[in-house]
């Protein structure tokens, strides 16, 4: 499954969103499509200090393409909450999914620079600096499903769900919307002045990814939470509509929308099927569906390479494989096991053997925040000390009391050292994460026992805490310096290590109002070697963005950090 990364100067992972596989998944993926101007194909070169493209969608112009045709798709399982600002609903594959039906403000480019969308954004502008106020003018011909206005009502509405005020209010993350103190609109509803209470650089983020809700959607606790079990047309505004959903078959429909005032969808269906993780690449090779990400996974990689009148499209996007530390997990309460844990792991072999066969660069990424490449990045493994290295290990847990037995697993006061890793059904690369962990700890002495799961509980499991270590990908923007409060945050929704570390918190809030770059570069990574030392989550390396396609699809593939339109995916006549 695939929560986006491209190596960008300056570029940090972004508002993130969860995936469970080596594929796709999460919350601010949701608008993370294709492209970039309104009318024509992006630029696809390369990024900056490598060979790896940052986008890669066969971009023709729209009107070049054929009118008509069915765009046959997969998802592992449909959400039972569509929400995208719920804690719940951020899966990047469920974003894929919204992606055509809700308000893009936003477009990205190869570059992730974003430009206001003319669809539903006429113009944005800073009219005030320190604090921040942007003035918006939304199109006035923008409507909802059921054909009121995307208006400053909505964006109102979804501030105030979730800038922490109602902690009823199960948001993925409060960090963009608290920074907000006051939204108002003018003599029309479709005059929008949002003010920060501070400067705030990244006020683009408020509402382009996952964008703006409709205000009847988010009226409430109970709304925001258990409203969006199905999804339904009139919350929904985009070039594309829900026809259909056949839950006992897990069939979704879509159509274009016919209250859509934009340019016309090439496409006449998107159908959207859930298919198990591990029969995705076998129904592409069958030719029942006409794209699907491979992610790291060597064999559905080499599959794909086999179809005929197929491509594998490929881009570095801001997207990291990690293990997660559950600090509030049996053993993994003790920083010094955490600690003991990382310098037992050869993150290299791990991405070596993850990625073995496939065309993708294998390093170690030793940041939280920037990318091998990226102005700002450091080692910060090598700062801290805190890299492989087993003999460190062993002399951590010895001097924490933690001495081998007889058989080789080491035990204190009369209770053996095991910790629990829970893996994914029919996900190979958490499966060979969760081999290839065990063999290594067992090497200084810490026996590492494996759960598996279905991956329908791997967004449950997370959000109730019920692993101690688990292996999954977050997804990224195109923002630079967001996420940091959202994933590592004392008390966010998206702590899934449960871990406080208060001068990280206030490192966030200084980061997001810092307007210098350079002072920003430093503190994040101030904030890393923290995060790092505490060992709340160990990134492996960036996951590669792969998606295999049929040949003549047009404008949909790897985007790395430009944005998808849907409108504008068809195929070539």
């Amino acid at each position: 499954m695939g929560m986006p990364l491209a190596l960008v100067p300056m570029l940090a992972f972004g508002v993130l969103v969860a995936s469970a596989c080596g594929g796709g998944d999460g919350s601010d993926r949701i608008q993370s499509g294709e492209t970039a101007t309104r009318g024509g194909p992006a630029d696809e070169g390369t990024a900056p200090e490598t060979a790896i493209p940052r986008r890669d969608v066969n971009a023709q112009e729209p009107a070049s393409l054929r009118q008509g045709g069915e765009l046959r798709l997969s998802v592992f399982d449909f959400a039972e909450n569509w929400n995208p600002r719920h804690i719940d609903g951020n899966n990047a594959q469920w974003s894929d999914v919204r992606g055509s039906l809700l308000p893009i403000f936003f477009d990205f480019d190869a570059g992730g620079v974003p430009t206001p969308n003319p669809d539903y954004v006429l113009s944005a502008e800073v009219i005030e600096e320190d604090p921040t106020v942007i003035r918006y003018r939304l199109n006035p011909e923008a409507v909802w499903g059921d054909g009121s206005p995307v208006d400053g009502d909505d964006m109102r509405a979804t501030w105030q769900a979730c800038n922490g005020e109602n902690e009823r209010f199960n948001c993925v993350t409060t960090e963009v919307f608290s920074s907000i103190e006051n939204i108002e609109t003018g003599a029309a509803k479709t005059e929008v002045t949002v003010t920060y209470a501070s400067d705030f650089p990244d006020w683009t983020r408020a509402f382009s990814i996952p964008g703006v809700l409709k205000a009847e959607s988010v009226a409430d606790a109970e709304t925001f939470n258990d409203g969006w079990g199905e999804l339904r047309n009139d919350w929904l505004s985009g070039p594309f509509e829900l026809d259909a959903f056949d839950r006992t078959q897990k069939v979704m429909t879509l159509v274009p929308n016919e209250r859509w005032w934009g340019s016309t969808p090439r496409l006449e269906r998107i159908t959207w099927r859930a298919i198990a993780a591990d029969a995705t690449a076998q129904a592409f090779a069958n030719g029942e569906i006409d794209a699907f990400e491979i992610g790291a996974d060597p064999d559905a990689y080499q599959r794909a390479l086999r179809v005929a009148d197929a491509a594998v499209r490929k881009a570095g996007g801001p997207n990291f494989r990690h293990f997660t530390f559950n600090s509030e997990g049996g053993p993994l309460r003790e920083r010094t096991i955490r600690q003991a844990i990382v310098h037992a792991l050869d993150r290299e072999s791990i991405g070596a053997s993850d990625l073995a066969g496939i065309d993708w660069p294998v390093t170690p990424l030793n940041n939280h925040v920037f990318l091998h490449g990226q102005e700002g990045y450091v080692d910060v493994a090598a700062e801290t000390g805190l890299d492989y290295d087993p003999e460190k290990a062993r002399a951590l847990l010895e001097e924490a009391g933690w001495t081998a037995g007889d058989d080789g697993i080491r035990e204190k006061d009369g209770e053996k050292l095991v910790v629990r890793f829970t893996r994914l059904a029919t996900v190979t690369v958490s499966e060979n994460e969760a081999l290839q962990a065990r063999a290594q700890l067992r090497e200084v002495g810490i026996r590492l026992d494996i759960d598996t799961i279905p991956i329908t509980r791997f967004g449950p499991t997370l959000s109730a805490g019920e692993f101690e270590l688990i292996a999954f990908s977050w997804i990224g923007t195109p923002y630079p310096f967001a996420g940091i409060d959202q994933i590592y945050g004392t008390g966010s929704e998206s702590n899934y290590a449960q871990l406080s570390m208060p001068e990280v918190d206030e490192l966030a809030t200084r980061i997001a109002a810092e307007t210098d770059e350079a002072e920003r570069t430093a503190l994040a990574n101030r904030a890393s070697a923290i995060i790092w030392e505490n060992v709340h989550t160990l990134p492996l390396y960036q996951r590669p963005e792969l998606i295999a396609t049929r040949k003549d699809l047009a404008n949909y593939g790897a985007l790395g950090l430009s944005s998808l339109r849907w409108e504008h995916v068809g195929f070539v006549d």
